[in-house]
């Protein structure tokens, strides 16, 4: 097994190879321009090789998530076609995991794994294809902006090489995150499309990415969508705000509504959860020093001897924000460029307040954001200041030499951070799946998603298995387990005397209990499961999870305007083209 430090060798190496295949390239072919989209690609590959390893490798969430998709894959593959129920979870009594958190990461596993391919490979092709795809939305996005290829290379540079981006990849593994990385830029590539188009093809493409954001991260796509708002009428002429301002509101109608069960949902499910009886958290701010610089291995490396992240901005994303800031202030920007790089500017500026302390009272003042933590705007922050570093090389086009040496020190100062976790090679499919009961007591469990009727506040998950699916509170029975699934639980009862049972379920609104298809009243018990009352005789017994009517309701909402979105873009591909 590679232990860390040999993978930096492996990542120097690669580099070098890299390098001198470049030069080499430039020898052969003087006159040939090295295609730069292609070169950043393969860069990109090189923080994913280490991914690859055999086995799982330390990080806060990469089995946690791995735990979560397995699950996720159960109940699709049930006939769930958009889950919330986690069944064989919290030890088998299950858990509404998947109402409350994010879910388009896991779809696109779960895709990976039904064409044949482990859980644990799936989430490595789904990270390391994410990295290298943010690099090229960015690259593509760039130049649409700058008309200059290089400009792009170095916005895309410093988007796949922002420490945040790294530290998510190797050490978090915050699939949201990662998968929010990729797609701001492509989103951005169809708000552009919305200025130069006249029919409404693109206001759907750009409410289908939004709505992409939001199933990836619903508090950093609001941020997005505030700084995107602002961007399509800074980059707009007044005589055309009256054609762009339907084509704007038409794009983030339609995205809110193929969305609307995700950013609704927790206006009014979350009165269910545990979150109601402790109260949410106050928000976390990394300190002001550990934005600038990281304590470890004299600042090189973004993560601590024990698991502790620096939440950095990046050295060469300072001094390009510095330098843009410098030039400003003395009156040097480029005449032509000044509005533009003035929103970049100001959008990082305001971002960066917003990551520190001094906002606390803005994220008090909203609680549906509180509990999500500022540094994760390091996201955004990243995406803003890649866009300065592409102005940056307009700047200082002539002098290459300089722009080359910015761009080998964004690229050589991250190099730690390619892979420095050690592996777990004794961790593969079936021991996730013989596990995955007892994850949710060991790291797993999602706060915010625990039922509120968990008594035991300082244990609110189960930790022990049960014994049997279902216990007899009270009176006299034989029970026999028919059918288990994810949302359906089947049994045959004979009762000699009226029966009063447990079911090992976790108690949340949209079970119910039938009985020979009759429905019968469900309770809680005093430790969070579900109790009910059985008649003497022979007697069918079904428990079902179906979602409450509201819900239910917005999932039908977002299908119809999901499948509206996919059907017209469709037909304007394919069948009206030419009108």
């Amino acid at each position: 097994m590679l232990d860390p430090y040999r993978m930096v060798i492996v990542n120097l190496i690669g580099l070098f190879i890299l390098a001198i295949g470049t030069l080499i390239y430039k020898f052969v072919y003087p006159k040939k321009t090295i295609n730069l989209s292609f070169l950043l690609i393969l860069i990109s590959i090189l923080t994913t090789i280490s991914i690859f390893r055999n086995g799982v490798y330390e990080s806060g969430d990469f089995n946690i998530h791995l735990y979560r998709t397995i699950s996720f894959y159960q109940s699709l593959s049930e006939g769930n076609l958009m889950p919330s129920w986690a069944g064989d979870l919290n030890a088998n009594y299950g858990y509404p995991l998947f109402i409350f958190n994010y879910s388009l990461p896991y779809y696109i596993i779960s895709l990976f794994h039904f064409l044949g391919i482990t859980f644990i490979t799936s989430m490595k092709i789904f990270l390391a294809s994410s990295m290298v795809l943010s690099g090229v939305f960015m690259y593509l996005f760039s130049q649409k902006i700058f008309k200059n290829n290089l400009a792009a290379f170095v916005s895309g540079v410093f988007y796949v090489f922002a420490p945040y981006h790294l530290i998510d990849l190797h050490f978090k593994v915050v699939i949201g995150e990662i998968l929010f990385f990729t797609l701001l830029p492509l989103t951005f590539i169809f708000v552009n499309k919305l200025r130069i188009r006249k029919d409404f093809a693109p206001s759907l493409l750009f409410g289908l990415s939004f709505t992409f954001l939001i199933a990836s991260h619903v508090v950093l796509a609001l941020f997005s969508g505030i700084l995107i708002f602002f961007y399509l009428f800074l980059y707009t002429r007044k005589k055309e705000i009256k054609i762009l301002a339907p084509k704007i509101f038409f794009g983030f109608l339609t995205g809110g509504i193929a969305s609307l069960y995700i950013w609704l949902t927790p206006f009014f499910l979350t009165q269910y959860t545990f979150i109601q009886r402790v109260g949410l958290h106050s928000v976390y701010f990394p300190g002001i020093l550990e934005l600038l610089y990281s304590p470890y291995f004299a600042g090189f490396l973004f993560q601590g001897p024990k698991g502790e992240i620096s939440n950095l901005i990046g050295y060469t994303q300072l001094f390009v924000l510095l330098a843009i800031l410098f030039l400003l202030i003395i009156g040097k920007l480029p005449k032509q460029y000044t509005l533009n790089i003035k929103f970049w500017l100001f959008s990082s500026i305001i971002l960066i307040f917003l990551i520190t302390p001094y906002s606390k009272f803005i994220w008090e003042a909203i609680p549906f954001i509180k509990a999500t933590g500022s540094h994760r705007l390091l996201v955004i922050l990243a995406f803003c200041i890649s866009i300065l570093a592409g102005y940056f090389t307009i700047i200082f086009r002539n002098k290459k030499l300089f722009i080359y040496l910015v761009i080998l020190l964004t690229i050589a100062s991250s190099i730690l951070n390619w892979g420095q976790r050690r592996m777990i090679t004794d961790i593969d499919d079936n021991f996730l799946k013989v596990n995955l009961w007892k994850s949710t007591s060991e790291g797993e469990g999602h706060f915010y998603a625990n039922s509120k009727w968990v008594s035991d506040i300082n244990h609110p998950w189960f930790s022990i298995l049960p014994t049997n699916r279902i216990n007899v509170l009270n009176g006299s029975g034989e029970i026999t387990n028919i059918q288990r699934l994810s949302t359906k639980h089947l049994y045959s009862i004979s009762a000699k005397t009226p029966l009063v049972l447990e079911e090992n379920t976790l108690y949340f609104p949209g079970w119910e209990v039938k009985i020979n298809g009759e429905k019968a009243p469900i309770s809680p018990t005093n430790k969070g499961t579900i109790t009910f009352k059985i008649p003497q005789g022979k007697q069918l017994l079904q428990l079902k999870y179906e979602d409450i009517f509201i819900y239910k309701l917005l999932k039908i909402i977002s299908l119809i305007g999901l499948l509206f979105i996919i059907s017209y873009v469709t037909a304007k591909r394919y069948l009206f083209k030419d009108a």
